[in-house]
């Protein structure tokens, strides 16, 4: 398995395992993105010019380490691509939404650097949608957290 393997199979894991993991407060909007994925081929697909993208720019984040910001890479038109499956559409991600969802559950993620870029993607996905939220961070080897109230 190589590495864009491995990127998609960690993430498609994660965004299918939440899909059938939440309680959803609003039946419709799962039924909808249920629909959207039934038989959605999630590993065929393309990488979409999209300018709505990024959701975060790394160098704003507080979570990201200064080496994942791709020390200082000074274009960012790689950052506005995303997935595009060939046979669906993927919901748009929601960090609002995500919070209420998973509000009192926890997520851990498990691995080598590919994961903490993940866990720290994630959290800054979610700090970008409720910016004016309280965290608290946490940094300590080999553990770190946040947490959002």
């Amino acid at each position: 398995m190589g590495f864009n393997s491995q990127i998609s199979f960690y993430f498609f894991f994660f965004f299918i395992a939440s899909l059938d993991f939440i309680q959803e407060t609003n039946a419709s909007e799962y039924n909808e993105s249920r629909l959207l994925m039934k038989g959605c081929n999630l590993f065929q697909g393309k990488w979409v010019f999209d300018p709505s993208y990024p959701f975060y720019l790394p160098s704003k984040c507080p979570f990201v380490d200064p080496e994942f910001d791709c020390h200082g890479r000074p274009d960012k038109q790689y950052l506005k691509y995303a997935w595009k499956p060939d046979a669906c559409s993927l919901p748009r991600f929601n960090g609002a939404s995500f919070l209420g969802k998973w509000r009192g559950k926890k997520i851990m993620f498990v691995g080598d650097s590919l994961s903490l870029n993940m866990w720290e993607s994630l959290a800054c996905m979610i700090q970008a949608s409720v910016p004016n939220s309280k965290t608290t961070y946490v940094r300590r080897d080999p553990l770190s957290f946040v947490h959002f109230e």
